[in-house]
C-alpha cells in the first residue's frame, strides 16, 4: 500500500499537538517531526482553514488542536460508549418487529450505519455496517433532518443531492413538507424511496443537551398489511429509552 507523505504528515501532527495543550510553534513541529518548512508550513495552515488546528497570534505564533479535531475526537468517542448501550434495546425491537433494525449518525449529509440488529429469522437487506445513504431517501436520514436544529437542517439540506433513487423518492419541498409530520408523529417512514420493495421507518436518538445524534430504523419488505402502528409505537419507545440513558429528559 503507498502511503500518501502529506496525509501521513497531518496525521503526525495531529498526533504530537494532541500532547502538547499549548501548543507548538511551527519551527519546534519542523524540528520533532524533521519536516521541510514549506512542508509543515501548507499543512499546518491547512488544518487551520478546516479548523482541524488553532493558531495563536503572540510573540511566537503557536499551533494547537482546534474545534474540529475536538468534535470528531467526541463523535468517536460517544459512539464508542453508545454501541453498549444500544445493543439489548436494538436487539430487542428487532425480535419485537421480526424485522432488521439499524443505528446510524450523519456524516457528511449522509447517513453511516454503524449497527445493525436482526431477529433469528431476517429479511435479507442490502445495508450494512459500514455503508452509507442519502439523507433526503432515508428514515434514519429524515428522522436525524426533522429533529436537527434550524442552523444545521440548512446545511445537511445543501448536501442533499434529490436524485430520484425510486420513483418515490421526494422532491425538496415535498421532503420539507415530511419533515414537519415528521416532526409532529414522532418518528420518519422510507416507503419504498430507496429500494422499491422495502418500507422503514426511523426516530431519532437525543443525547443530555437534547440535541439528535443519531437515529434508529426497523427495516422490511414493503407490504399493505405493514402494521405501522405498532411497530412506530415499539421504535419510538425504544428510542426514548436509549435517549434516556444517554441523559436526555424526556
Amino acid at each position: 500500500m503507498k502511503i500518501n507523505r502529506t496525509v501521513e504528515r497531518s496525521i503526525k501532527i495531529l498526533e504530537l499537538l494532541s500532547n502538547h495543550k499549548d501548543g507548538l510553534t511551527m519551527k519546534e513541529i519542523q524540528y520533532t517531526l524533521d519536516m521541510p518548512k514549506t512542508s509543515a508550513y501548507d499543512i499546518l495552515e491547512t488544518l487551520v482553514y478546516f479548523q482541524m488546528l488553532e493558531k495563536t497570534s503572540n510573540k511566537n505564533t503557536t499551533y494547537k488542536i482546534g474545534i474540529k479535531s475536538f468534535e470528531i475526537g467526541n463523535s468517536y468517542e460517544r459512539n464508542k460508549k453508545i454501541l453498549p448501550i444500544i445493543s439489548e434495546p436494538l436487539q430487542n425491537l428487532a425480535n419485537q418487529t421480526n424485522k432488521t433494525v439499524f443505528y446510524a449518525i450523519e456524516n457528511n449529509g449522509n447517513i453511516v450505519y454503524l449497527a445493525k440488529f436482526e431477529p433469528p429469522k431476517a429479511i435479507i437487506t442490502t445495508a450494512t455496517v459500514g455503508s452509507t445513504n442519502p439523507m433526503y431517501c432515508t428514515s434514519l436520514g429524515k428522522a436525524i433532518l426533522a429533529f436537527s436544529d434550524e442552523k444545521q437542517l440548512l446545511k445537511l439540506l445543501e448536501k442533499q443531492s434529490f436524485e430520484k433513487k425510486t420513483k418515490y423518492s421526494l422532491s425538496k419541498d415535498e421532503l420539507l413538507k415530511d419533515l414537519e409530520e415528521i416532526k409532529k408523529r414522532g418518528y420518519a417512514i422510507d416507503n419504498r424511496e430507496v429500494e422499491e420493495h422495502m418500507l422503514c421507518i426511523g426516530a431519532p436518538i437525543f443525547d443530555y443537551s437534547n440535541k439528535v445524534v443519531g437515529s434508529i430504523s426497523v427495516s422490511g419488505l414493503y407490504s399493505d398489511n405493514t402494521n405501522l402502528d405498532k411497530e412506530s409505537k415499539l421504535l419510538i419507545a425504544t428510542s426514548k429509552e436509549i435517549s434516556k440513558k444517554l441523559g436526555h429528559a424526556i
